[in-house]
């Protein structure tokens, strides 16, 4: 199946108490579930990672570009350069079981 589409859709929340930022993530392929992660840690974008590395394990992304020092390169990059149209929203909660 070709990948045509992906859509990323993050949510984040601040745990006040210890100062740390979780998020989960729902990738779609092609209007379809493919990808849901429902509890990581880290803040701003790092939603987009945690769903890159899902559709990389999941062969979604071939030839996704691995650099010496352990990133890869970005998802709307790669998007742009296999002519895959990407879209990605992130909206932040206020509650833990919100994500």
């Amino acid at each position: 199946m070709k990948t045509k589409s992906i859509t990323i859709i993050g949510k984040r929340w601040f745990e006040r108490v210890n100062g740390n930022t979780y998020h989960s993530v729902i990738a779609l392929v092609n209007g379809e579930e493919v990808v849901n992660v429902g509890f990581e840690y880290g803040y701003g974008s790092q939603y987009e990672w945690t769903a890159a590395t899902e559709l990389d394990k999941k062969g979604f992304l071939p030839g996704l570009e691995h650099y010496k020092n352990g990133g890869t390169e970005s998802l709307w990059s790669y998007c742009e350069k296999n002519k895959i149209k990407y879209s990605q929203f992130v909206s932040d909660v206020q509650r833990k079981k919100d994500l």
